[in-house]
């Protein structure tokens, strides 16, 4: 492994008391550096990037089937590819066929994850930026590039609950539902159970404010019917700092904004990777809860 890539360990290196083997600060060093030259590697140059997103799954090409795919010359690939090769991103075998290493797929992948977090961040900055997202698991945060292909539905003067309006019209179609909800809006209650008595597998987290909302302002007899059918209620004691809703189509989540919630904006996304962060969300909350038993 060459060695700008990763160094060698120094022998210089230590034990800690609990006896875990610990880097001493040449060492570290090293590492920063060779995770800075692999960023400047792909970040800064098109051609290096281009080169490795074309042998991204397994591909193997030749140099004239290299430089056709991503309009250079072969002299400036060549050039590029042996730069890729002294960081052991990219290997040329006795064929002749270039492809990535082990090393250079798993790179090339974890940079696709910074892009996507980098344009989900981006495009609805302010969003971004203004909500309170402490409550979204960090290992959920991590992933947020799943939401990039979301889109910001915001209040107009002629719909100030936009957000709402949109999700109960998209409930409708839905076969399966989970949400989260710390808030407490009318006739909330009354649309699940409608939905689930058409047989739609329901499962609703509340906190004891919005669940005794609820069962106060519920159809007691429609709220009993669905709770026999595929209507499940759970009560969380601590108060999530957002709202969501997750289907088998579609993910809409919204966030508190100075203490309050934030009415006004909400993110929308039907992608499968939405989908699946969505799902995450819910399963990370709903360990947290009880289930209500009427």
């Amino acid at each position: 492994m060459q060695a700008h890539y990763a160094a060698k360990r120094l022998s210089t290196t230590q034990r800690s008391n609990t006896g875990e083997i610990e880097m001493d600060d040449t060492e570290k060093k090293v590492d920063k550096q060779a995770v800075h030259d692999i960023l400047r590697l792909l970040a800064c140059s098109d051609l290096r990037k281009n080169l490795t997103e074309t042998l991204r799954e397994g591909k193997k090409l030749t140099l004239s089937e290299l430089s056709e795919h991503v309009g250079a010359s072969s002299p400036a690939a060549v050039h590029a590819l042996r730069e890729l090769g002294k960081a052991d991103l990219v290997h040329q075998d006795e064929k002749r066929n270039y492809s990535l290493t082990n090393i250079g797929e798993i790179v090339v992948r974890q940079l696709d994850e910074i892009e996507l977090a980098i344009l989900t961040l981006s495009r609805d900055g302010q969003f971004w930026l203004d909500h309170d997202l402490s409550d979204i698991p960090k290992p959920l945060l991590d992933k947020i590039g799943y939401l990039a292909d979301s889109t910001l539905i915001t209040s107009t003067p002629t719909d100030l609950f936009k957000s709402f309006s949109t999700l109960y019209m998209l409930l409708r179609n839905s076969k399966e539902i989970r949400a989260i909800s710390p808030i407490f809006a009318d006739d909330m209650v009354n649309q699940f159970t409608k939905l689930a008595a058409k047989n739609i597998d329901i499962e609703l987290i509340f906190t004891p404010g919005v669940l005794e909302a609820t069962l106060r302002t519920a159809d007691k007899e429609e709220l009993e019917k669905a709770l026999e059918k595929k209507l499940k209620l759970f009560k969380i004691e601590r108060q999530p700092n957002f709202a969501c809703t997750v289907t088998d189509y579609f993910f809409i989540l919204g966030f508190f904004k100075d203490g309050s919630f934030d009415w006004s904006n909400a993110l929308l996304s039907y992608t499968p990777e939405a989908l699946e962060w969505g799902k995450e969300l819910f399963t990370y909350y709903v360990e947290k809860t009880e289930p209500v038993i009427l």
